[in-house]
């Protein structure tokens, strides 16, 4: 059975990538309503989310998503966004996985500046960035030694900074679907996140009213079932996500909240 056990942290993996590296949509949709600038963001430096990811019951690692330290990039203010993925000591016996994302917000026009990845998985390790210029609308990617040059839609966002973006949004009101721009390193397209209903959840650090989300990928204005994930956010100002569930080919996978820091200057 030991042989098994790779290709199962893989599929647990793959869940923690979805959320921050979602799949792309070439469908156009209704500009949902982000926060007016002179509101207050729903998440601030210092702010430090910690899941454990179970796959039938069993604990394979743990994901962290945080928001460092603001710097300035190119004269503009902008918000680290860190995302880290680490398998268990008992998963690493069997697949090792660490991963490390980090994304860089303008918190004041809600797009990115650039992304940057390193992953390590098993014996696989991949590098890769992308660089985004909000006024030429160019994205750069460097990967594997070699640069090249894409067009960008206006305040592109990239996988991380969208889920940032996301939080921003206003009412979210069930039946509704809101639509992000993103571009991946060689395509552009459109994150859908459909408003399912409201529920009660129940996690390690408490109980939550949440709002239940789905996150649909689309590929040339056809959805796909494949890396469908179900959402619970806080259902407040915040829209922490508490919740993440995905199915896998036997069973789910399941992420939840088990840490939780709220930044300075939160709402």
């Amino acid at each position: 059975m030991a042989h098994q056990r790779p290709t199962r942290y893989k599929i647990v993996l793959s869940l923690i990538f979805l959320l921050v590296m979602p799949a792309l949509a070439m469908e156009k949709g209704p500009t949902p309503n982000p926060l007016p600038l002179s509101s207050a963001l729903p998440f601030a430096p210092g702010e430090k989310l910690t899941y454990d990811v179970q796959y039938l019951g069993v604990s394979s690692g743990v994901a962290v998503l945080a928001v460092l330290e603001a710097i300035t990039q190119n004269g503009q203010e902008v918000y680290p966004l860190l995302s880290t993925v680490q398998s268990s000591d008992f998963s690493s016996i069997f697949y090792r996985v660490n991963d490390r994302i980090e994304s860089f917000l303008n918190p004041k026009a809600l797009y990115s500046h650039a992304i940057f990845v390193k992953q390590h998985e098993g014996k696989r390790k991949r590098e890769k960035q992308i660089t985004f210029d909000q006024v030429t609308h160019k994205a750069t990617l460097i990967e594997n030694g070699q640069q090249t040059v894409f067009d960008i839609p206006p305040k592109v966002n990239d996988s991380l900074s969208s889920l940032y973006v996301f939080r921003t949004f206003h009412p979210l009101t069930v039946g509704q679907s809101m639509f992000i721009d993103l571009h991946e390193g060689k395509k552009n397209g459109k994150l859908e996140i459909a408003v399912l209903g409201k529920e009660r959840v129940k996690t390690p650090i408490g109980d939550f009213n949440a709002i239940k989300l789905q996150t649909t990928p689309r590929y040339e204005g056809t959805s796909s079932t494949k890396g469908r994930l179900l959402i619970w956010v806080t259902d407040d100002d915040r829209k922490i996500p508490v919740l993440i569930k995905s199915k896998a080919k036997f069973g789910s996978i399941v992420m939840t909240l088990i840490a939780r820091r709220d930044g300075e200057g939160h709402l």
